[in-house]
């Protein structure tokens, strides 16, 4: 039963666990990976990496690149943000809204900005280019057994090449895949990146 005292007031400190699965009593991540974390989700990390570590790393040997490294495929870090945002809004994934949204904040210098596109992309100022990907991503999101070569074709006419659709698809789908084990699983951030972030009182 949930308690009675109320807890929308500055006394109150949650307890919220970092994921819906306990994890592996005693499992400790390998130090280098506490070294290298990238993202902010040090604790849920720990806790699912715990049932299957050569698992765990796999995945992140695959997606770390597609998200992390300036120099992989033809899409910038911005719009590598933009796409997460659009897809992690349509699929309601609070975690990815957070550390995605400010990513895009800090990579596109505008804070504000970044959280009225993940509130509705629609009503922000945006290039032909970068309304056709949110419109693609959200139509893949949404409705992926309708997906047809009008889709594809509405964004080489707003000037996209193949080689940049190709990468727009990968990381919308990836983001979707991400999405549902995030939201699956229950992971949130670390407190400490979510303080980090917080406005200053």
């Amino acid at each position: 039963m949930a308690d009675r005292k109320p807890t929308l007031n500055r006394d109150f400190r949650s307890n919220d666990p970092y994921s819906y699965l306990a994890g592996v009593e005693g499992y400790q991540l390998p130090q280098e990976w506490v070294d290298n974390m990238q993202v902010p989700e040090l604790h849920s990390t720990r806790i699912l990496a715990s049932y299957d570590e050569d698992g765990f790393a796999r995945g992140g040997a695959y997606m770390s690149p597609i998200f992390l490294d300036p120099e992989y495929g033809l899409l910038s870090l911005a719009e590598r943000e933009f796409i997460g945002v659009i897809v992690s809004s349509f699929n309601a994934c609070p975690t990815c809204l957070i550390i995605h949204g400010h990513k895009l904040g800090e990579e596109i210098g505008d804070h504000g900005r970044a959280r009225r596109i993940a509130i509705n992309y629609r009503t922000v100022e945006l290039s032909v280019e970068e309304r056709a990907i949110a419109d693609f991503c959200v139509k893949l999101t949404e409705r992926p057994g309708r997906m047809e070569a009008a889709d594809v074709q509405a964004l080489r006419d707003a000037g996209m090449s193949d080689a940049r659709i190709y990468y727009v698809i990968e990381l919308a789908s990836v983001f979707n895949l991400t999405n549902r084990m995030t939201s699956a699983y229950g992971m949130r951030p670390d407190d400490d990146f979510m303080a980090a972030i917080a406005p200053v009182a």
